[in-house]
């Protein structure tokens, strides 16, 4: 990975880290005049809108928003617009409509060359298209047939060049790598043979990588995974209710982030927050399996065991009144069990320090834990480690002053029973009744649960 993507990468992390900033978009647009556009912006839940407002008569289309730069998308009838947002003060120009327009960006912005390749693209697809229709008119016999396909296999020809020439020459850019991921979207299918589901069940990933730190959290990014979905004709399955084809695409779906992450939780925010619990609740648990399976530290258990406890942990959900278990070897003396802590809302969180994931966890519940303390959230942390002097070191190390527990029993103890626990880190939201106001999965869904209970 090159000097400039790095630097891309920090800004980006960067701007996560230290907060949002007061950002201003101005396009010209004077063909687009009385057009309405939307601004979307990608982040770990998924893709969201930051707005959306009409193209002024005077051919100016301007957002001011607090957000962090990256890459967004205008969206309008006539087509989406996407770049990259590197500055606070942002600006660009568009002669015509947006898919076949002119763009114009700063001198020496990375989004000129981007919308070039984009340009060489959509002139070849729409080349390719119209020989397409005319061809699918003619019959094969006709004497301008042969002349007209070989001009239709020329172009396509043309366009697999240019898709070789940024995937082996140009690939350590993220323009080249913003416009193969995009060029996926719509895939110059054979005129005769495999239609367009059986195309991206095939070849959806040629150019596109679910762990690439640049194209996560797109629009992009998450309008390829609808575009899979909908190549596999999710929706008719959820209303066949065919869970056990939709539990394999869903399956699919986490393998092709070749276990990256967080690939894995992007992916998994998205298609929770796409089926949600109350709403799909099948699908929802469905989600929740895979991923826990795939992007936790998975313990080595019976199978039979792993499955009773999957089963089981789908009651776990809000308003399940929870187990008061004991908290052993509790740091504070005083606290014993959970209803024992006092506070409005309890995070019990169920983790083991051989845990990757549940050690990287607990340093974001750490930075969020002060200001949520103040406002009456407190902290449960019980761990699943046999080694008591292993588990003290760890919690020493990185102390934090909510409650430590220890069930040395691991997956096997009282903790993990009647929790239904397969996996670490398990989390839930518990409130002064010792009954669950929700079970997250992830830290982006810890947020957005702590944020509604405490707006």
């Amino acid at each position: 990975m090159n000097n400039k993507i790095l630097s891309v990468v920090f800004l980006l992390i960067s701007q996560t880290v230290f907060g949002q900033i007061q950002l201003k978009l101005t396009v010209q647009m004077p063909d687009c005049k009385q057009e309405k556009f939307l601004l979307v912006r990608g982040d770990e839940g998924g893709s969201f809108v930051v707005g959306q407002t009409k193209v002024a008569d005077n051919g100016v289309l301007s957002f001011s928003w607090e957000g962090n730069y990256g890459f967004y998308r205008l969206a309008g009838e006539m087509g989406n617009i996407d770049f990259l947002i590197s500055n606070p003060d942002f600006y660009f120009s568009l002669d015509g409509k947006p898919v076949l327009g002119e763009f114009r960006f700063p001198d020496t912005d990375e989004n000129n060359q981007f919308h070039y390749y984009l340009s060489e693209f959509n002139v070849l697809n729409q080349r390719i298209g119209t020989l397409r229709e005319a061809l699918e008119k003619l019959n094969e016999r006709d004497s301008s047939y042969k002349e007209l396909y070989a001009q239709f296999k020329l172009v396509q020809k043309e366009k697999k060049v240019l898709l070789k020439e940024l995937w082996r020459t140009h690939i350590d850019s993220w323009p080249a790598r913003m416009a193969l991921a995009k060029q996926e979207l719509d895939p110059d299918v054979k005129l005769k043979g495999k239609n367009y589901d059986d195309y991206h069940q095939k070849h959806f990933f040629d150019y596109f990588a679910f762990s690439d730190s640049v194209l996560q959290a797109t629009p992009i990014y998450y309008e390829k995974i609808g575009k899979y979905l909908n190549a596999n004709h999710i929706d008719d399955l959820i209303k066949a209710e065919n869970y056990k084809t939709i539990n394999d695409v869903i399956s699919k779906l986490f393998w092709l982030t070749e276990l990256e992450p967080s690939s894995q939780k992007y992916l998994a925010n998205y298609l929770m927050n796409r089926y949600p619990e109350q709403k799909f609740p099948e699908i929802y648990h469905l989600i929740v399996d895979a991923y826990k399976v795939l992007n936790t530290c998975e313990y080595v258990m019976g199978n039979k065991i792993i499955q009773t406890r999957m089963r089981n942990s789908h009651a776990n959900n809000a308003g399940w009144l929870v187990p008061d278990v004991e908290l052993n070897h509790s740091f504070d003396g005083k606290i014993q069990s959970l209803s024992d802590v006092n506070s409005d809302l309890t995070l019990l969180i169920i983790w083991s320090g051989s845990c990757v994931h549940s050690r990287e966890l607990l340093e974001r519940i750490k930075d969020l834990y002060p200001e949520y303390h103040d406002l009456g959230l407190e902290v449960v942390a019980v761990s699943l480690d046999n080694n008591l002097n292993y588990w003290r070191e760890m919690v020493l190390q990185n102390y934090s002053s909510w409650v430590n527990a220890c069930d040395t029993d691991g997956l096997n103890g009282t903790t993990a029973n009647l929790f239904n626990i397969y996996v670490t880190p398990s989390m839930f939201l518990i409130d002064s009744s010792l009954k669950t106001v929700a079970v997250p999965q992830t830290f982006f869904q810890l947020e957005k649960e702590l944020g509604e209970f405490f707006k």
